[in-house]
């Protein structure tokens, strides 16, 4: 499931996901996306969190998804790359931070990660980073990392 974005972002997201074989669900707004997470925890391998959604943005749609004990993968995607926005989503639970425009090769590399792991249960400071289309796991605080 993705957050909704500007028309024209989802549209695209969605066309990227739809090429690799992926269902997506868009919720209009974060309150949205908490309510059908948890109303089915069991039901989203992956969520992209963009934090420009209405009412409740990803950061806090993020928080409220770890405060209830969702376990599962939780992307941010931000056009923001200050090192403090992205450590912003990683403190509200993120496992992974992502910057808009989202490139086909990282979501490509993304999706074969969740489909190769499917079975991980994703936890406090359990961190994926992307480095150069490979995903690899930081197992320290997420607030030790470097993002330049």
């Amino acid at each position: 499931m993705h957050g909704k974005d500007v028309e024209t972002n989802c549209k695209m997201l969605r066309m990227l996901l739809r090429k690799e074989g992926v269902l997506s669900e868009v919720a209009e707004n974060g309150q949205i996306a908490v309510d059908l997470v948890l109303s089915d925890v069991d039901k989203y391998s992956l969520l992209l969190m963009d934090n420009q959604m209405p009412v409740v943005n990803g950061v806090e749609a993020t928080k409220r998804l770890r405060m209830s004990g969702y376990k599962n993968l939780i992307v941010g995607v931000t056009g923001n790359v200050l090192e403090d926005d992205v450590g912003e989503f990683l403190a509200a639970g993120a496992d992974l931070v992502m910057f808009k425009p989202l490139k086909m090769a990282q979501l490509s590399t993304l999706l074969t990660f969740v489909d190769e792991n499917s079975s991980i249960s994703m936890g406090p400071f359990k961190v994926l980073k992307l480095v150069s289309n490979t995903l690899e796991w930081v197992e320290d605080n997420p607030d030790d990392l470097e993002w330049r």
